[in-house]
């Protein structure tokens, strides 16, 4: 009898111990109907969480009121409350700045907060706002159609604990054609594991009547009219998707893109939860897109070093995740018979110009993050030196083994590791270097983050393509870069007899529209209209950004007969 009371007990003892389910996070969004020129400027949104335990002035709930130098929807937030079992809550806001280009905003209850909390709020949406040239986290409405990231309006619960997340959408006000997509898919849907806050605010919302395109496993939704066949060009990106899929030798049940016109920056993208989103502009073609495509979606497989580079102080990472999905942007389409060789090269040799004509070439890595937004020519280092020092190691790698390995092999371990739930860090990276090529490879590494200039062998790309010096002009806006940064942006430190100087523009003059810097600099032949105000009338400079001219190496097909 003591045997079956014992046996009871442990059964009952197992009973006891068995894991609770998650706790819960609803979110419900509730757009406004578009005014007569397709400006959705409103959306209410209901979040219901359970488990919320929070102690008298702990962070409750938390939303960057900047982001990478973006300001957020945070100031546009208007009628918030908040409720728990035992009533309502007052709430109040306190923002803590995490570094240079990034704050927090955290709202904290008067009172203890016990089980299930339940917020309402509105957020309020300017068409006018001008477009950014920064990460496109910001919500904005065009086309009766409106999107962004969940960083820029979608208040987060303030602690770490993964939660089972539903997403609801209202579209009543929007009529019956409308629909609502997240990094989670079409409609309202559920993702099957618990996803922490901090995940979940690298999700993204666009609801309206978009443009929609779907495959198995693969969705795309797109704002404003494409001047490219978007749905020929996602059928593109589904395609490499699943190459992708099959290369890493792992994918997510559902994958995501989001597209919207920016004319000021097009050609921008964000890495997302399970999906990205892109910008485009009136001219931008579909090369450019699969280009881009090929680009962020590797975000969603390799990310970066220790997480995001989108954290704090994480820029100082860009030169792996930036600098491998440059690498892998070109390679794995070419591999998968998706761009012809042409392309190929066109893609290295943009880098292998834009690289070696840089003035700022020498630039340490650890001087990065300050200069990453201030000058075009530092945040364009990490993309281009790191994809080009991963094409260098690509090469050591297969000349020490003789072909057995290559970096992807150590691509793949890595993030083999970081699914086992190991941290994917430098650590980690220095150790499998190491691995593979012994103290020279570490030492070509830190050469590498010191600023010494990278240059892959002549056939670090296969024997069928040769290295040559070609004369190539240096970028040169013309006028100190930091003009553009400034509110409001008014030019100085204008180089005389630079081009910029010679087509009339002049210190004292304020730039009234954002223009993109990052892509020009890798086409020899982009010009820039400035567009401007002097003495308060609008005029337009128009020049060519280039100023002096060196020798810098690109690549080419061998010529017959070449070994």
């Amino acid at each position: 009898m003591r045997c079956m009371a014992s046996g009871i007990a442990l059964v009952l003892s197992g009973a006891r111990a068995a894991p609770e389910p998650p706790p819960t996070l609803s979110i419900t969004l509730a757009p406004d109907a578009p005014d007569r020129d397709g400006h959705i400027r409103a959306i209410d949104l209901t979040l219901v969480v359970t488990d919320a335990d929070a102690a008298p002035g702990a962070p409750l709930f938390h939303l960057p009121a900047t982001a990478n130098t973006v300001v957020t929807s945070a100031d546009d937030i208007t009628a918030l409350t908040a409720t728990d079992a035992r009533g309502p809550l007052s709430l109040a806001a306190q923002d803590t700045p995490a570094d240079d280009s990034n704050t927090d905003r955290a709202w904290r209850a008067d009172r203890a907060v016990a089980g299930t909390v339940t917020i309402r709020y509105r957020v309020t949406i300017d068409p006018a706002r001008p477009p950014l040239v920064a990460p496109q986290y910001d919500i904005r409405t065009e086309s009766g159609t409106v999107s962004g990231a969940a960083n820029s309006f979608v208040l987060l619960p303030a602690d770490a604990k993964p939660r089972h997340v539903a997403v609801h959408w209202n579209l009543t006000k929007l009529g019956a054609n409308a629909i609502g997509v997240s990094s989670f898919g079409v409609g309202d849907v559920a993702p099957d594991t618990p996803i922490t806050p901090d995940r979940l605010g690298s999700v993204y919302y666009m609801a309206g009547t978009p443009g929609l395109y779907r495959a198995p496993g693969f969705f795309a939704a797109w704002q404003g009219t494409p001047a490219f066949a978007a749905a020929e060009v996602m059928q593109w990106a589904s395609k490499l998707h699943a190459f992708y899929g099959s290369f890493f030798g792992y994918r997510p049940p559902s994958f995501g893109v989001f597209a919207r016109t920016n004319a000021g920056n097009p050609g921008s993208g964000i890495g997302l939860v399970d999906s990205f989103a892109f910008t485009f502009g009136p001219t931008s073609t579909a090369e450019e897109m699969r280009t881009l495509l090929a680009h962020e979606m590797l975000h969603a497989w390799v990310n970066s070093l220790d997480g995001s580079m989108d954290a704090a102080n994480g820029l100082g990472a860009a030169w792996f995740g930036e600098g491998l999905a440059v690498y892998y942007q070109r390679a794995l389409p070419y591999r998968a018979g998706l761009i012809p060789t042409a392309a190929f090269l066109a893609d290295l040799n943009e880098t292998a110009g834009r690289y070696y004509t840089n003035a700022m070439i020498a630039t340490p890595n650890a001087d990065i993050a300050a200069g990453f937004w201030r000058d075009t020519r530092i945040r364009v280092l990490p993309y281009d030196r790191g994809s080009l020092y991963f094409a260098t190691v690509n090469a050591a790698i297969r000349a020490r083994s003789g072909g057995r390995r290559s970096l992807d092999d150590l691509v793949r371990e890595m993030l083999a590791a970081r699914r086992r739930g190991e941290a994917m860090t430098l650590v980690m990276w220095r150790r499998m270097l190491a691995a593979e090529l012994g103290q020279s490879g570490i030492q070509s590494f830190e050469a590498m983050l010191a600023g010494k200039t990278v240059l892959p062998p002549s056939d670090a790309f296969g024997a069928r393509f040769e290295r040559v010096k070609v004369p190539l002009r240096r970028w040169q806006l013309g006028f100190d870069p930091a003009s553009t940064t400034t509110s409001p942006k008014t030019v100085r430190g204008l180089i005389p007899g630079s081009n910029a100087a010679l087509a009339g523009l002049r210190n004292g003059d304020h730039i009234t529209t954002a223009f993109p810097q990052d892509a020009p600099q890798g086409d020899q032949h982009a010009t820039l209209d400035l567009k401007i105000e002097r003495d308060g009338r609008p005029m337009v400079i128009h020049y060519l950004p280039r100023g002096k001219t060196v020798l810098a190496w690109q690549w080419r097909l061998r010529s017959a007969g070449k070994r």
